[in-house]
Order: C-alpha cells, then sequence, then structure tokens
C-alpha cells in the first residue's frame, strides 16, 4: 500500500474520490503485472525442479524426491488455476486484497519449496551435484523474484522464505564447500534485492507516467465538453503538445496551470515562467487585460469569448492574435476552469496582404498589373465625365521582345523587363498609372492630357529612352518599342474602348515596323476591321481549298530553256476574286497562318513537279519559307514526309529563305539548314543582297544558289552601279561554288547584261508572270514563249 499512497501523492490537486480510484487502478495493475509475469518463473521452477529430481535420483531418496516432486506439481497447479481465475474475474473482482494476498502466500510457499530443496536434497559429498541443483534452484529463484519487482512485498515473500533458509543451514551445517555456498547465496540475495528495487522503481515510474496522462486526457476531455467534435480530438495530452495554436488551461480567477509549446513559442516565454501566474496580468496580455471585464461577463453568461488582440511578444514584437476563450463548470455549474486558444495571426495578414497585393500589382516588376489598370481607367473615365476633362493612353509593346526571351532565357529576360518597366515608370513621371498588362506589354495612363504637342514630346521621351542600351550581365541589348496612343472622346467614353482602341494604334505600329507611335483615328478602326474580317475569310480559304499555286518560271540563261520554276500561292476569293499577294502575305505571317500556306503550297508544288515529270518534262520546283516556319521545329520532317509520300526527287525540290531573315537565330537556321542539305534539298537565299549579315554566315550556310533581289535589277543597264553590284555577285557566288539566280527582270536589256555577266538563271515578267500549271506545261512545250 506504500506505491499507492506514492501514486496518490503526485496529484495533490484531485479530489479524494479521484485519487481513491487512482489508487484503486494502480493497485490492480501491479496485481495484474504480478499474476501475469507469475506464468513463465513458475513453469521454469517446475521444469528445474523435475530436472534437479532427475540428477539427485538415487533408491534412497526416491520418498524424498517424490514426495518433494508432487508438492512441486501441486504448487505450479495451483499457480496456474490463480493466474485464470485472476483474468477471468471482472475489475471490480480484481481489485480486492484477497487476491495479492494469495499471491503473496503462494510465492511464500515457492519459496520454502526451493529452499527445501536446497537443504533437504542435495548431498553434502557430490560438487558437481551441489553445483547443478543449486544453479538450477538459483535460476529459478532468480527468474521469480525479477517477476516479482513489480511488488516490493511480492519480491521479499518469496527472496526471503527461499533464500534465508538455506543460507543459514549452509552456515550452520559447516562441512566440505557448504559455507563457500552459503557466502554465494548471501551475494545472490543481495544482488536479487538491488534488482528488484530497481526494477521496482521502473515499473513503478512507468504506471505512474502512464496513470499521470490518462487522468490528464480524462480531465482534458472534460475541460473540452463544450466544444465542437474537432476540438475534442485534441484532448490527448500529445496533441496538447503538438497543436499549432497555444493552447491554456486557466483556474476561474485565469491563473495558468497549463500551456503548450506552441504559446510559449508565440509568446517568447517559457513554460516555467508561465506557470502558476495570473494570465491577465503577464506582458504578453497588455492587450486582453483591457477586457477582462468583458470576458468574465461573457464567460458567466455564454461560456465562451473571442476576439482579436494586439499584443507584445517577450521581444516587444507587436502582433495580431486571435483569442478565444472557453467556459468549463462542474456538476453543479459553477466555473472551474478555463481553456483559452491562442492563434498567432501575423502569418495569416502577411498572406492576405500579399494577396492583396498581388491581386492590383504585377508581381516581377511592382507596377500596377491589368486589374487594377482597367480599375484606374474606369475611375478616371468616371472623373472625366464630370469634370470634362480628357484621357491619353499609351499601349507600349516591347518589338522583338520574345526572340530575347528566347535567345537569353527566362531569367535573363525577366531581369531586362524589370529595368524597361523602371524606364518606363521613370520616363512618364506626369502619368496617373504605369501597368504591365502581359508579358512585354505595358500601359500609360494619363488623366487630364489635352495637349497633343506634349503627348507627342512625352511618347518621343520614352521611345527615345528605351532605345539605350542595356547590359544583362554579359549581353548588351538594344529594345525598341511599338506606341498606340488613344484619347478619350465623347463617342468613347468608356475604359473598354479607350483600350481597345489604343491596342489597335499599337498594331498599326507594329505592323509599319516598330519602333514608332500611332495615334488611334476612325480610319484606323475601319481598316482594323477590314484586317480582322480578312483575316477570317483568309482561314476559311484555308479550309476550304480556295487557294491554289502559280508557277513562275526560271530560264536557264545558257541553254535558254525554262527548267525551274517558283511556286508562289494564289488567293482565289469566291466574291472578290483573285486577291492580290500583298494583301494577304504579311496578314498569315503576323497570325501564323503563314505555316499551314507553306504547307499546302510545298505538297502542291511537289506533286505537280512528279506530274510534269510523268508527262515527261523534268522541272525543278522552288518553294519560299518563313521564319514561322523554321520555329516550329517541323520543318525538316515535313519536308521528308512530302518526299516521301509524293515520291519526287530531293534535288527536284529548292527551299528559299529570304536574306532577312538570317537575322533571326542565325544558328538555329544554319542547323535546319544541314539537315535539309542532307536531305539531297536544293536551297537558296531570297532577295540576296539587301541583308547586312549574308557575307559573313553565307560561308557557313550549305546553299546552292542565290538570288539577285530585283531592287538591284531593275536599274541594270551597262556601267550602272546596279550593273557594278551585280557583277560582284556573281563573281563571289561563282567562287564559292554557288549557282545565281536573277529575280525581276523585265527588259531584254537587263537580260542581256545578265547572260553577259555570267548569271546562270532569271526570272521576271520578261520570261513570264506567274500562271497555272496548265499554261506553264504550255509554256513549257512552246520555249518560244520564252524571251530569249
Amino acid at each position: 500500500m506504500t506505491q499507492d499512497c506514492t501514486a496518490v501523492g503526485v496529484l495533490p490537486q484531485m479530489s479524494r474520490n479521484v485519487r481513491r480510484q487512482f489508487a484503486t487502478q494502480l493497485s490492480i495493475e501491479r496485481t495484474r503485472l504480478l499474476y501475469q509475469g507469475s506464468l513463465l518463473p513458475t513453469l521454469l521452477m517446475l521444469f528445474n525442479g523435475l530436472l534437479c529430481a532427475w540428477l539427485l535420483w538415487s533408491p534412497g531418496r526416491y520418498l524424498l524426491l517424490g514426495t518433494w516432486l508432487i508438492w512441486l506439481l501441486a504448487l505450479a497447479g495451483l499457480r496456474l488455476v490463480q493466474v485464470t481465475a485472476f483474468d477471468a474475474a471482472p475489475t471490480q473482482r480484481q481489485a480486492s486484497l484477497s487476491w495479492r494476498r494469495m499471491f503473496l502466500l503462494g510465492s511464500a510457499f515457492s519459496g520454502l519449496t526451493l529452499a527445501s530443496a536446497a537443504i533437504a536434497l542435495v548431498p553434502v559429498a557430490n560438487f558437481v551435484q551441489q553445483a547443478w541443483v543449486f544453479g538450477l534452484l538459483g535460476v529459478a529463484a532468480l527468474s521469480a523474484s525479477v517477476s516479482y519487482a513489480v511488488s516490493l512485498p511480492a519480491f521479499l515473500s518469496f527472496a526471503l522464505p527461499c533464500l534465508l533458509p538455506p543460507i543459514a543451514f549452509l552456515f550452520y551445517f559447516d562441512a566440505g564447500q557448504q559455507r563457500g555456498w552459503g557466502w554465494l547465496g548471501l551475494i545472490l540475495l543481495g544482488a536479487l534485492m538491488v534488482v528488484a528495487w530497481q526494477v521496482h522503481r521502473l515499473v513503478d515510474r512507468s504506471l505512474l507516467r502512464r496513470f499521470q496522462n490518462q487522468a490528464l486526457n480524462e480531465d482534458l476531455q472534460r475541460i473540452y465538453a463544450q466544444k465542437a467534435l474537432e476540438e475534442q480530438q485534441r484532448l490527448a495530452s500529445s496533441v496538447f503538445e503538438a497543436c499549432n495554436d497555444g493552447i491554456v488551461v486557466l483556474t476561474a480567477d485565469f491563473t495558468l496551470l497549463a500551456v503548450n509549446q506552441a504559446y510559449c513559442q508565440m509568446t517568447g516565454y517559457s513554460i516555467a515562467e508561465l506557470l502558476a501566474r495570473q494570465l491577465l496580468e503577464l506582458p504578453c496580455s497588455s492587450d486582453a487585460r483591457r477586457y477582462q471585464q468583458s470576458m468574465e461577463h461573457a464567460l458567466a453568461q455564454h461560456g465562451q469569448w473571442q476576439g482579436e488582440l494586439v499584443e507584445a511578444r517577450r521581444n516587444g514584437e507587436l502582433y495580431p492574435q486571435w483569442l478565444q476563450l472557453t467556459a468549463v463548470r462542474g456538476a453543479s455549474g459553477r466555473l472551474n476552469n478555463i481553456v483559452g486558444f491562442f492563434t498567432d495571426l501575423s502569418a495569416r495578414r502577411a498572406s492576405e496582404e500579399r494577396l492583396r497585393y498581388l491581386a492590383h500589382y504585377d508581381e516581377l516588376t511592382g507596377l500596377a498589373n491589368r486589374a487594377l489598370f482597367r480599375l484606374r481607367v474606369h475611375e478616371a473615365g468616371q472623373r472625366a465625365r464630370l469634370n470634362g476633362r480628357s484621357l491619353a493612353l499609351l499601349h507600349i509593346d516591347l518589338d522583338r521582345f520574345k526572340l530575347l526571351n528566347e535567345s537569353l532565357g527566362h531569367e535573363l529576360a525577366d531581369q531586362l523587363l524589370k529595368k524597361i518597366a523602371q524606364r518606363i515608370a521613370n520616363a512618364v513621371p506626369e502619368a496617373d498609372t504605369v501597368a504591365r498588362l502581359s508579358g512585354d506589354e505595358f500601359a500609360v495612363l494619363f488623366d487630364g492630357y489635352s495637349n497633343l504637342s506634349s503627348l507627342v514630346r512625352v511618347t518621343t521621351r520614352l521611345l527615345d529612352k528605351l532605345r539605350v542600351p542595356l547590359r544583362q550581365d554579359d549581353h548588351e541589348v538594344v529594345i525598341s518599342a511599338s506606341v498606340g496612343i488613344s484619347l478619350l472622346s465623347d463617342a468613347a467614353f468608356d475604359g473598354s474602348t479607350l483600350i481597345s482602341q489604343a491596342d489597335m494604334a499599337k498594331r498599326h505600329a507594329k505592323h509599319l515596323g516598330g519602333d514608332n507611335f500611332q495615334f488611334y483615328t476612325e480610319s484606323l478602326r475601319a481598316s482594323t476591321l477590314e484586317r480582322l474580317q480578312l483575316e477570317i475569310q483568309l482561314r476559311k480559304a484555308i479550309d476550304e481549298g480556295q487557294l491554289c499555286v502559280y508557277y513562275q518560271p526560271k530560264l536557264c540563261l545558257r541553254s535558254g530553256k525554262l527548267h525551274a520554276a517558283e511556286a508562289l500561292v494564289r488567293w482565289q476569293h469566291p466574291q472578290l476574286g483573285m486577291v492580290p499577294p500583298s494583301e494577304f502575305i504579311g496578314l498569315a505571317e503576323e497570325t501564323g497562318l503563314i505555316a499551314p500556306m507553306g504547307e499546302f503550297v510545298l505538297r502542291q508544288a511537289c506533286r505537280q513537279a512528279c506530274q510534269w515529270l510523268r508527262e515527261g518534262v523534268q522541272v525543278r520546283v522552288s518553294v519560299n519559307l518563313s521564319v514561322y516556319q523554321l520555329r516550329q521545329g517541323k520543318l525538316v520532317s515535313l519536308v521528308r514526309q512530302v518526299l516521301e509520300e509524293t515520291g519526287l526527287a530531293p534535288e527536284q525540290l529548292e527551299l528559299e529563305l529570304t536574306e532577312s531573315q538570317l537575322l533571326d537565330s542565325v544558328e538555329h537556321i544554319i542547323a535546319i539548314f544541314e539537315q535539309l542539305h542532307a536531305l539531297g534539298v536544293k536551297l537558296a537565299i531570297d532577295d540576296f543582297g539587301t541583308g547586312y549579315s549574308s557575307l559573313s554566315y553565307l560561308k557557313r550556310l550549305p546553299v546552292d544558289y542565290v538570288k539577285i533581289d530585283q531592287t538591284f535589277i531593275s536599274g541594270l543597264h551597262e556601267g550602272s552601279q546596279d550593273a557594278a553590284i551585280t557583277r560582284a555577285i556573281i563573281v563571289m557566288a561563282n567562287s564559292l561554288g554557288l549557282k545565281v539566280v536573277a529575280e525581276g527582270v523585265e527588259t531584254q536589256e537587263q537580260l542581256d547584261v545578265l547572260r553577259a555577266q555570267g548569271c546562270d538563271e532569271a526570272q521576271g515578267y520578261l520570261i513570264s508572270k506567274p500562271v497555272d500549271a496548265a499554261v506553264f506545261i504550255g509554256l513549257l512545250s512552246n520555249p518560244a514563249a520564252a524571251k530569249a
């Protein structure tokens, strides 16, 4: 009962009934451990007794050994019956002291049984038998003593009857080695007592800790009975400590009984500094102190109080805190405890502030985003309607920034965008709002801007500042922009219209080549709508097969024969008739329709060349490429597929790329040209002489032909500068092993000069306009039709 009293002492604040219940549970648990732990020692004692009997079995000891064995078997059987009966008994009956008394009595008889064997059965003269018997009996005694150490009375009731009588006998009957065995027994008894004491302490602590935790869990369950189901799942002590929110348990007068680690981390105080102190008197509860009366009133009337406070941590840092207090009442309805839940709102407030910022501002540049810009435009439009002021909006689109993005990578491009955004903001300090609308598009809103000349000066200044070279790491880049400007007028008073008008003007500025600004006009709107309608019809034309391919012959100046043709796309509109290429080719390149259009021309030209070959005429067809097709990365596989499908020999197909397009991803174009050349396809550079870098890259490009641009051919006559340029191009091309094609030949004099200079091929209106396949085959059958 000493252990029970000790256990009760660890919870002095519990009521007498609770302490009595706790002591009863502890006593039952000890008794259960004794009975559960007695099975193995009992069986070991029985086994060792049988082994000792076998070792000592002799005719002179039959009666003594038999009697002792029967007694040993009876004790073991009784212990097994006792254990079975205890396990089957209900919990209330297990709490009876009779079970412990029966166990103590049984352990005493077990000890005396082993002692009697050590005294009466061990032969005096046989040392080997002594060693075996004493060893086996010692093992049984050791096993039982350790198992019974759960309770010191149980241990003593077994160990003393088991060891003291043999030890006294061995010291009294001093013969041979008997006294030595007595000393060994004393040592064994001392060691067993030390081991038993340690085991008892460990078991006692474990039981105390377990029942303390059970008591704490039960107490928490009573405190949080009025919480929702999710709060009830936090009653266990482990969850109490692991909870992210601070939790405190208070008395009715706000004295701290328990706090979790989250509350300590939130306030900066340790548990030792908080326990047994008044919550509202702590420096970390200064704001809550102002609400003490309302807290007490709410807890008394409603059983709960909650509110948002601004408290200070131990280091003086202020933070927003959400406090929720819940009253815990006893059976009589009296307020016994208060449970407080503390939530640090710092991270939540920062996240909300971050979300509010991102909802209106661009994360990369810090400028207003599209949503905030539209809101500012709407508000400015309302003000303009009230006070009669006008608005101006600039829509800025960086020229060729996608190319920079692909070349430098997204990280460096983002750094450039930040610098460009800063430049735009610094260039227009008088602006009401500067915003980033998308990747490389910006917008500037001027509230109350009516002076057009000043607006032109501001826009010009903006473009000039954007052109200043930018250095990013080891790269120096020059950025230009296309700017569209719209003004608020009486007819267009809403913000959406203002934005769309600026976008139209921006598109027009980009269509004109970029690096300029354009004002929105009604004629521009009509042109934009017409262009939009044309785009819709062009998409329909591709889907419905309104496109066709014409062929412009190429004349071989040495043989005078038509042996090649350039495939050119034409649009036969059902209502408009033949649409000029100048009206839809540029549109197709802007909208990306040039890719399906180019694939159509490639397939049709290859099919037609095969058809001519079957008719006995061998014609090399050339097809123009666009940068859009090169960027897609599917050109090589497309050409290979078309050649396989049509059966055309690769050397009968020629692909042309405009020289100015070499400035766009030169290394990528060279790699594609090498793959096309490996297929056996002929390659040509169109409009040669109009670019800026052809001479530096010409030796690296695996081309077969260069086409002299018609701007040099138009002024071609003997002794002219154009004649000198064409002669230089022909000489240079011949020295590199390339053939030369002159395009735009319209007079006999031009043709004669080209033939005299050694040009290989010529095409132009002098030879023939682009014609359909049927007319082209007629030209081949009638060579006189070609002027030579």
